[in-house]
């Protein structure tokens, strides 16, 4: 009988654990499944230019999965809560005798893939789970106390070592995809052009879909700038990133496809070799960690923040400052610079990240929520663990978080890693004309008169930066507990 693949953010056919155990297991007959669920995704601030990126990866995959000849079926369910059902339902009418899907971490995703599989196994079809998202499940790594790790440094000691005793040759080996089975006399469905509810307006050519464009682009990184990332990753006018994120969070491709590709140039060396190698495989290993956290401590996926006591912070409720904040239209050249890039792209650098979201939580004093949301409607790679965790960090509310004494100076970040201001140029070309430098005046305009600003249609800055760390220190000093 055969064997029901649910595809979700695992969109290829190499190292696809549940695919691979599947075409194995079931003796090659394989039906692929994907639900599509407008409602849940507005819920969860999904941005219309990842489903538009969903949407293509679709359109990729199932031609790839048709030479192989299994079908990949599109079916509808407005909510999780739809779509235990439904595969019952589909389960039922193909005469499938198992499900078998890569984990999700997220609690509403874990307790949706808990009711399938209570429903499932009520009537007869054995459900079959695999992790995929992380190079160890989570729970595998744990502190001397059997706790989740809270520190990330000791957490990559921890998820090292975990991966050595495994073996890293096992541990980061690559599953095959499947091969050709006989047909399954089961056409594809065809894939929507669009959802309703999602409309991007992201120009498709700047993110090209499929497993084999995410592939090329980690060969080519690992060939050309890899070596470099520790000293040029900070950098956002030069490519000195992989720009893999955003195939990471649709699965086109795994971590352990990005992990092993690293160690093999890095002459299998994990934490030591080549420092630009080296230092990618830790960013892989951050994304790694967020993802423990997320199982271990489930109120970060509710809203929640890590340090409860920093529930009792009083934000400041500005909306004309959010508002400005959102639209790049701060007054703070490299902060909207990186807010238009994520207008106009769907994604911004990852430095440039930490510094618009410590201008937000600290400069502005909004509450850390409100930006995650505003990432997650705009971002291609949008994330829920590696976002909440970045916000977090910068707003001194989560674990390993920045001290909330440490406040991004916005100016010195943009003098020191966008010193000729090309970044700022290319994305606020109103001050195209203003003089880059470390010391020029691009970087902070405090000093240029309000009404030649308005000339040029930009404004000055929202708030005195001068007033910034007294509020902070005052606010979270009011939570900390009495000595």
């Amino acid at each position: 009988m055969p064997t029901l693949v649910w595809l979700r953010g695992d969109l290829r056919v190499h190292d696809n654990p549940a695919l691979h155990h599947a075409a194995r297991d079931s003796g090659g007959q394989v039906i692929a499944l994907f639900i599509i669920s407008p409602a849940q995704w507005q819920q969860h601030d999904w941005a219309p230019v990842k489903v538009d990126f969903i949407l293509r990866h679709l359109g990729v995959l199932s031609e790839t999965l048709a030479r192989l000849n299994i079908p990949l079926i599109i079916a509808h369910a407005p909510t999780f809560a739809d779509q235990p059902r439904l595969i019952l339902h589909l389960a039922r009418e193909h005469r499938c005798d198992a499900l078998y899907f890569n984990d999700e971490f997220e609690i509403n995703e874990s307790r949706r893939d808990d009711a399938v599989k209570e429903l499932l196994g009520k009537h007869s079809v054995a459900v079959r789970r695999f992790n995929d998202q992380c190079l160890a499940r989570p729970g595998d790594v744990r502190t001397g106390e059997n706790n989740y790790y809270t520190v990330f440094t000791p957490f990559r000691r921890a998820l090292y070592k975990h991966l050595t005793d495994r073996g890293l040759g096992e541990a980061l080996a690559p599953l095959a995809p499947p091969k050709k089975q006989d047909s399954a006399g089961i056409a594809p469905s065809p894939i929507p052009a669009s959802v309703d509810g999602f409309t991007s307006t992201v120009p498709t050519d700047l993110w090209l879909a499929g497993e084999a464009v995410a592939r090329k682009r980690l060969r080519d990184f690992i060939a050309n700038h890899a070596t470099d990332y520790k000293s040029s990753r900070n950098f956002p006018a030069v490519p000195g990133t992989s720009v893999l994120s955003p195939y990471l969070a649709v699965g086109a491709i795994s971590a352990r496809q990005c992990m092993a590709a690293a160690l093999e140039a890095n002459h299998h060396q994990l934490d030591s070799g080549d420092p630009g190698l080296a230092t990618w495989m830790s960013e892989i290993a951050w994304r790694e960690f967020y993802r423990h956290v997320i199982v271990g401590f489930p109120r970060v996926s509710m809203g929640r923040a890590f340090k409860p006591a920093t529930e009792r912070i009083r934000w400041n409720d500005d909306t004309a400052a959010f508002d400005a904040w959102c639209a790049g239209r701060t007054g703070i050249p490299i902060v909207d610079a990186g807010m238009r890039q994520l207008l106009a792209t769907g994604w911004m650098h990852n430095r440039v990240r930490m510094i618009v979201a410590m201008y937000l939580t600290k400069d502005l004093f909004i509450h850390w929520c409100r930006g995650e949301q505003h990432f997650m409607r705009h971002l291609i790679d949008g994330d829920l663990a590696s976002n909440n965790g970045g916000w977090q960090w910068s707003a001194s509310t989560g674990t390993d978080a920045a001290p909330y004494f440490r406040i991004f100076n916005p100016v010195t970040q943009s003098r020191k890693f966008d010193p000729d201001g090309a970044y700022i140029k290319r994305w606020v070309p109103q001050l195209a004309d203003v003089e880059g430098g470390e010391d020029g005046p691009i970087h902070d305009l405090s000093g240029i008169p309000a009404l030649q600003l308005a000339r040029i249609d930009y404004r000055a800055p929202l708030v005195d930066r001068a007033a910034v760390k007294d509020r902070v220190l005052k606010a979270f000093g009011a939570i900390a507990p009495s000595r």
